[in-house]
């Protein structure tokens, strides 16, 4: 099934479990509860501090924030369930601390309103932005020297088209004037960032924190726990870590845990995404919800969900422990060097080599999983430069292998 089929289908089964949850819309008008974020205790803590500490608010600011942002994902579940596809764009606004959503039509602004959200009038629908993307997929080939990835920019209506100016050439000039005529013919805006920082997978030897190594290979960080059918146990990571078929994996204590990418049919690593399963297979380790950054409290995940552009996001890995920072697009391509990989999220918290893999989790009161390390800029959490940290949304590899998510009390 093409990626674009699947990641419909991910969409409204999200939407149609998440309104399963939330009940009923609210009215438009209607008043919000007074606090929608649970509290955080003593085991989200941690991760509380690093969101402090890393988007720079005080105790009073991080838990307003925290509010709106929870009240926007159950409004973006909303605007999910009353269109008839997925909008132009969405994301949060941390002005305002309102969801905004483009459409293109005053049905859909009606649509949107209705549901809690703000309605922003623009020209371009998500099919036609979509369109421009395939374009742009099928110009870049293999990829293209000094082309980092490119990708819908939602608050903008338009493209955006990611390039390294460092290792700049006269293909990635020649590929930019391609795409901008591109733009140009479907009237739609393309811009071309221009950057320092070429996207790189994480790998490393850092000993400590919730790690496992497939194999001899290097280290890795584990994301989610899961279930399946036939009492299947297991937990996601990044699908380059799950590369070779059958690798003995091992925990963090050095002993055997189960095997990575059983049969050799359990990693994706290329165009369709990058996620991976090992199976666990030794009965004196259990599954928890839990996810742990190095020398942080533990934080049970109580469910998944879909990313929101402009919410605050934590990653917990085995080399930088917990970082957080913002969702800063979503749906992307990206380059790699080695592979072309598409549908990935991008945020602006650190990461380490040895990072590849955790786990990425919203709001320390009420947890969800959004996705899995995959990679990120080459400035890392003790380095300067501008940090780019880059996911695979979690659901598309649940719906992938038919799992489910181990999840515990917030």
């Amino acid at each position: 099934m093409h990626r674009r089929y699947r990641q419909a289908a991910v969409w409204g089964a999200t939407a149609a479990a998440v309104m399963a949850a939330v009940g009923p819309i609210n009215p438009a008008h209607a008043a919000p509860p007074p606090d929608p974020t649970p509290t955080p205790g003593p085991a989200q803590r941690g991760m509380l501090d690093a969101m402090r500490r890393d988007l720079g608010l005080t105790p009073e600011q991080a838990r307003a924030r925290l509010a709106q942002e929870a009240e926007a994902q159950r409004t973006a579940a909303a605007v999910r369930h009353a269109l008839a596809g997925p909008a132009a764009g969405m994301w949060f606004d941390k002005t305002t601390g309102r969801l905004v959503v483009a459409v293109t039509g005053a049905d859909e602004a009606r649509r949107v309103e209705a549901a809690g959200a703000v309605a922003q009038r623009v020209g371009h629908s998500h099919g036609q932005l979509a369109s421009l993307v395939r374009q742009i997929s099928v110009k870049a080939g293999n990829g293209v020297a000094g082309v980092t990835g490119w990708g819908v920019d939602e608050r903008a209506n338009g493209v955006v088209v990611r390039v390294d100016r460092t290792a700049r050439t006269e293909a990635t000039d020649t590929f930019a004037g391609t795409v901008q005529q591109l733009g140009a013919a479907a009237g739609i805006p393309v811009r071309v960032a221009r950057g320092d920082q070429s996207p790189r997978r994480q790998g490393g030897k850092v000993v400590g924190g919730e790690k496992w190594l497939p194999g001899n290979e290097g280290i890795c960080s584990i994301g989610f726990s899961v279930t399946g059918a036939a009492g299947f146990r297991g937990f996601l990571t990044a699908g380059h870590c799950t590369a070779e078929a059958d690798q003995p994996a091992y925990g963090k204590d050095g002993s055997r845990l189960g095997t990575s990418n059983t049969g050799g049919t359990h990693s994706v690593n290329g165009r369709e995404g990058d996620f991976g399963l090992v199976t666990v297979d030794r009965p004196e380790w259990t599954l928890s919800a839990d996810v742990a950054g190095q020398g942080g409290a533990p934080v049970a995940v109580t469910g998944s969900q879909q990313s929101v552009v402009g919410t605050s996001v934590c990653r917990s890995g085995e080399a930088s422990g917990w970082r957080c920072g913002e969702i800063t697009a979503v749906d992307q391509t990206v380059d790699y060097g080695t592979d072309i990989v598409e549908g990935m999220a991008f945020t602006n918290a650190c990461s380490t080599a040895g990072d590849s893999g955790g786990a990425y989790v919203t709001q320390p009161g009420d947890p969800k999983a959004i996705g899995v390390h995959s990679g990120g800029g080459t400035a890392g959490c003790d380095s300067d430069g501008e940090t780019l940290t880059i996911f695979q949304p979690v659901d598309e590899a649940l719906a992938k292998w038919q799992l489910t998510l181990k999840t515990g009390s917030a």
